[in-house]
């Protein structure tokens, strides 16, 4: 078990004009510091409840969200105003445009004043960008991207696309985004005009599972992407590389296939724990960064290389228990970043490898240091990412999964899944809350919780240390006429987070669900409607749920399913009932009332120039008929339900 001190705040340093200010925030608490133009402290800060917080380029203000709302200050420290808003939030160039975005509305404030808002037609915004100048303001979801006039208020186009959507940009008068399958790994790079035309379309490939476009440029010679790994210009090279690639070669090129790091090399071992695990040992709740390889009733056993490479690392965190290689792709010779694996919880007093060595596939390199608790001897064991001739910190990237890579892996028994709360499989709550609701009466945005653990067809001899947390998570809700499709919750399969900020919004831990990662305890609690439908695990996934309110009220099924690393698969389902109150009676389609003498309403009370409810969007709308106020509530096209409004 990696027992390495975590540092469980983020230290981040950014100028307001003149001043300069530093964050450090712990869990969801900052202290802000701002300094004047010659470094002297001119105050200090404590901002309780911090869900996040922006500064603009070139901007002037710093914006805190908490449970306030958008607290704005200035350089010196100075609380400028509070918006009474919540949700993602985004800052254009100079501060011109402060934007706030839940579900499907963008609320747009000018100069901290509200403006107006649009409605995309699908929830679950992933970005917002403007442009330099402040002219436009792009909205990114999972399938789609809009573009809105800021200076008109208005959406100019939205379009659709196949496949999910996790990169946009606007430079000069282009868009670009960026589309990815990452099945296949593989994407398109779309480069379309301010007016909407699709200006050049470029595929491109990933080598290895690891990589995501975080950088295109247009350039001289072409398309410029960036990952973490690479940088490269796209163009039709990489295309008739892809083609050498064939069907059988493919999945070995993109993911190395590596021994186990301890004898028997060519054997199947047990963990005593997973990637991304929670664990907590009295401090911060952490996600573990690795695997650990336990060896149940030895110590001192043989700690054997699994590629080739150069020990660029060899340093303890802590006493001697916490010695460990880093041991890179490339020679000491090469200065930039490049990948390689861990190898933590050395003895230091046996023979071991050394910086600048050598090492090729199975050359012993160490031995296992013996264990501070009985039973626990390990390897913790990641693959990882560095810069420099030699990595002088523990302060690398943990970048994969390295239970994917091993072999072999004759893994059998799939995720189990345990009861969340007393006679009953999940748990639900008002989202990111503690409120929990009856399975038998659910009303407004809602948490489904689900307790489950994995557990590898080789035991470590302990029933608690066997428990170990799933690669996958996916959820979905079966109704008679509105359902929820499959979606994605988590898989834990590359970068691992710095720090506690995203535990929560993995696990839930409170007096009902109580997730506990330690020797004693393995509860793992996962809140699987935290999410966007991506594989990138980001803040405001916490602010997403089951919107009850947009499923009539009946009976459901909600289905969680859990996968290990060899894809063995659990599924858990359960019936609840939606009660939504106060009632509302379905009228059924559109087309059997008459609208045509009714003025009908947006949610602003402005009227719609278009009184055909069967083009209304999903959302609320209001209509007046014989001196009393109806409320429309839009679900999909053609479907809808009305009340008399209170």
């Amino acid at each position: 078990m990696n027992m390495i001190l975590i540092l469980s705040f983020i230290v981040s340093v950014f100028n307001l004009g003149n001043n300069q200010v530093d964050i450090k925030n712990d869990d969801y608490s900052a202290k802000i510091r701002f300094y004047n133009s010659t470094g002297v402290l001119i105050k200090e800060l404590i901002v309780n409840d911090l869900y996040g917080y922006k500064v603009a380029q070139e901007g002037k203000f710093l914006y805190i969200l908490n449970k306030d709302g958008i607290n704005i200050y200035d350089g010196d420290g100075k609380r400028q105003r509070v918006i009474s808003d919540n949700g993602t939030i985004a800052v254009s160039p100079h501060d011109a445009y402060l934007v706030c975005a839940s579900d499907n509305i963008v609320r747009v404030y000018k100069h901290f004043k509200y403006s107006f808002q649009v409605i995309l037609n699908s929830p679950a915004i992933k970005q917002i960008i403007f442009s330099s100048e402040n002219q436009y303001l792009g909205a990114m979801t999972r399938n789609e991207f809009t573009l809105v006039t800021l200076p008109a208020q208005q959406i100019i186009w939205t379009k659709e696309f196949s496949e999910p959507l996790i990169y946009c940009k606007m430079v000069d008068n282009l868009v670009i985004v960026v589309s990815e399958n990452r099945g296949a790994l593989s994407g398109k790079v779309f480069i379309i005009s301010l007016a909407g035309e699709t200006q050049k379309e470029q595929s491109f490939c990933y080598l290895r599972n690891d990589e995501q476009i975080q950088n295109i440029d247009i350039t001289h010679n072409g398309i410029k992407a960036g990952t973490h790994l690479r940088e490269w210009i796209l163009g039709e090279s990489e295309s008739e590389f892809r083609n050498t690639i064939t069907t059988a070669t493919y999945p070995l090129f993109l993911s190395e296939s590596i021994p186990w790091p301890l004898p028997p090399t060519s054997s199947f071992h047990c963990l005593g724990n997973n990637w991304f695990e929670y664990q907590n040992y009295g401090g911060s709740a952490y996600f573990h960064p690795g695997i650990d390889v336990i060896t149940p009733g030895d110590s001192g056993v043989a700690v054997y290389a699994v590629k080739n490479g150069f020990v660029k690392a060899w340093l303890s965190t802590g006493d001697m228990y916490y010695w460990r290689f880093g041991i890179g792709d490339s020679s000491l010779s090469f200065t930039d970043s490049c990948n390689g694996y861990l190898y933590a919880h050395i003895d230091s007093a046996r023979y071991h490898k050394d910086i600048g060595d050598t090492v090729n596939v199975d050359d012993l390199i160490g031995y296992l240091v013996p264990w501070m608790v009985e039973g626990f001897n390990h390897l913790h064991f990641a693959k990882i990412r560095d810069r420099g001739s030699t990595w002088t910190t523990a302060d690398w990237a943990f970048i994969y999964n390295p239970l994917l890579s091993v072999q072999p892996n004759n893994d059998t028994p799939p995720p189990t899944f345990l009861n969340a709360v007393t006679n009953q499989k999940f748990a639900f709550a008002r989202n990111a809350t503690s409120t929990y609701l009856s399975s038998t009466s659910l009303n407004g945005d809602v948490d489904i919780i689900a307790k489950i653990y994995d557990k590898l067809g080789v035991s470590t001899g302990d029933t608690i240390w066997d428990r170990l947390c799933p690669l996958k998570i996916e959820y979905e809700i079966i109704g008679q006429t509105v359902s929820q499709p499959r979606k994605l919750s988590f898989i834990f399969d590359k970068v691992v987070p710095s720090g506690s900020s995203l535990v929560g919004v993995v696990y839930k831990s409170d007096n009902t669900c109580r997730t506990r990662g330690d020797y004693d305890y393995r509860d793992y609690y996962f809140v699987v409607t935290n999410t966007d439908g991506d594989s990138i695990l980001e803040t405001t996934d916490a602010a997403i749920s089951w919107q009850t309110s947009n499923f009539p009220n009946g009976n459901y099924w909600v289905k969680v399913y859990a996968y290990d690393a060899k894809n063995n698969v659990s599924v858990c389902s359960m019936q609840v009932t939606v009660n939504n109150n106060p009632g509302i009676e379905e009228e059924g389609i559109v087309k059997k009332v008459k609208f045509a003498d009714r003025m009908i309403f947006n949610a602003l009370g402005q009227k719609l120039k278009n009184e055909n409810p069967t083009e209304l969007k999903q959302g609320v709308y209001f209509y007046c008929q014989n001196n009393s106020m109806h409320k429309i509530l839009v679900i999909k096209p053609n479907v809808y339900f009305i009340s008399p409004t209170n």
